[in-house]
């Protein structure tokens, strides 16, 4: 997946830009943001979240990170501007992508970018739902996957323009993976089940890799994109 430079290295920020980090979860997007001489704003709609990022922030001496409990798509700065935003792996969670999309564009400074990673859906829609389907047993707090052609709609609607986007492959040791959130054995079992009876055309695409009736790696598609306030 992107790593937290990529994103940083695609903002461009000036040193003191005010940054808004967006489904911050523990700051790494916010710190690399804060090393590159930033004011950040970090939130995250869950306190535990914000809790442990700011235990991170108190333990590596960052005072230009303000962690706040604030959900993405209802946010609340007044008349304040941003001179970018920033959003990683985190948009599949969002109950209304449309409408966080908006709240961001509202937030931003005229022509400010943001830059959004996160995984896709290929443009065949059998294989988007499949990725769907293990991500949510994997997580019940996944929600949807879009195309490219998707986020370029969504994008347009909803107040922002496209400057540009990066795709890549990310290969997953599905083995960690599936360690990384808390599933039952039976929990994982139903997703190597999903793996092991998929069709073919699924396992080519994802280059899954099964041995003994379980995952251990296949590879997903992702996005990173640069858009700007209209």
């Amino acid at each position: 997946m992107f790593e937290p430079q990529q994103v940083v290295d695609l903002l461009k920020p000036a040193p003191g830009a005010q940054v808004l980090d967006l489904a911050t979860h523990h700051g790494d997007t916010a710190i690399a943001l804060a090393q590159a001489g930033c004011v950040v704003t970090a939130i995250d709609s869950s306190q535990k979240a914000i809790q442990k990022c700011n235990e991170i922030l108190q333990e590596k001496n960052i005072a230009n990170v303000t962690a706040i409990v604030m959900d993405a798509e209802n946010l609340t700065f007044g008349d304040t501007k941003f001179d970018g935003a920033t959003c990683r792996m985190a948009m599949h969670h969002f109950d209304d992508v449309p409408k966080a999309l908006k709240q961001i564009a509202g937030i931003l400074k005229e022509n400010a970018p943001v830059i959004i990673g996160d995984a896709i859906s290929p443009d065949n829609r059998a294989l988007g739902d499949f990725l769907m389907k293990i991500g949510r047993l994997r997580d019940e707090t996944f929600k949807t996957l879009f195309t490219v052609d998707d986020w370029k709609k969504l994008l347009q609607e909803n107040g922002l323009k496209l400057v540009d986007h990066k795709l890549t492959k990310d290969t997953r040791d599905a083995t960690r993976w599936l360690e990384r959130s808390p599933l039952s054995d039976e929990q994982k079992g139903r997703i190597h089940e999903a793996f092991l009876h998929s069709t073919q055309e699924t396992k080519d695409y994802l280059k899954a890799k099964i041995i003994d009736g379980k995952i251990v790696e296949f590879t997903d598609d992702k996005i990173l994109i640069k858009a700007i306030r209209m």
